[in-house]
C-alpha cells in the first residue's frame, strides 16, 4: 500500500523523523518477537496431583515432553493435604522443574483438575483461603516463562502423570 505524499508531509511536520524512526523499529522488533513465539517449539508438560482422602495423604507427579519424547518426569510426597492443593503443589512441582531448561519456550500444559485449569486462566476466582498462597506462587511461575499456557484433558489422557502422583503417595511411608 502506498501511503499519498501529502499524508507523508503531513506526519513529517507533525511527528519528528527520530520518532518515526523509532516507532517502526519498535513495531519491527515486536512483530519478530511475535513471529518467533509463535513458532518457537512446544514443550509439553503434563501434571497430575492427588490426595488419599480429603484432606490425606498427598502428592503429585508430571512429564515433560520435547518434540514428543518423554525428557523427564518426577513426583513429590506432599504430606496431609486436599485434592486441590495438591493439583496446585504438583503444577508448582512441575514448573519448577520446566523453567531451568525451558523458560524461553513455548510451555503448554495439561491437568485433568478443571478447577486448578480454570482458575490459572483466570476463569474462576480462588476464594479458598488454604489455596490462595498455592494458586499465587503457581501464578507467579507461570508468569516468569516466555509463553505459557495450561489447558485441562480428561483423566485418561493423563496416564503418567496419573501414575507418578500415585507413586509420590505410596511413598508417604
Amino acid at each position: 500500500m502506498k501511503i499519498p505524499d501529502s499524508l507523508t508531509k503531513a506526519i513529517d511536520k507533525i511527528i519528528p523523523k527520530k520518532e518515526q524512526e523509532a516507532f517502526i523499529n519498535s513495531a519491527i522488533k515486536k512483530g519478530l518477537e511475535n513471529y518467533k513465539a509463535d513458532h518457537a517449539e512446544v514443550i509439553e508438560v503434563f501434571v497430575d496431583g492427588g490426595s488419599r482422602g480429603n484432606p490425606g495423604p498427598a502428592g503429585g507427579g508430571f512429564g515433560i515432553y520435547r518434540g514428543g519424547k518423554l525428557v523427564k518426569k518426577g513426583s513429590e510426597y506432599f504430606g496431609e493435604k486436599t485434592n486441590n492443593q495438591a493439583e496446585y503443589l504438583a503444577l508448582r512441582l512441575a514448573l519448577r522443574e520446566t523453567y531451568d531448561k525451558f523458560k524461553d519456550l513455548k510451555i503448554h500444559c495439561y491437568m485433568d483438575s478443571q478447577l486448578v485449569v480454570e482458575q490459572m486462566n483466570g476463569n474462576f476466582k480462588v476464594k479458598s483461603a488454604d489455596l490462595r498462597p498455592i494458586f499465587e506462587e503457581t501464578r507467579r511461575i507461570a508468569d516468569q516463562f516466555k509463553h505459557f499456557q495450561i489447558e485441562h484433558i480428561r483423566r485418561e489422557q493423563n496416564q503418567l502423570a496419573d501414575q507418578m502422583a500415585n507413586d509420590a503417595m505410596d511413598r508417604r511411608k
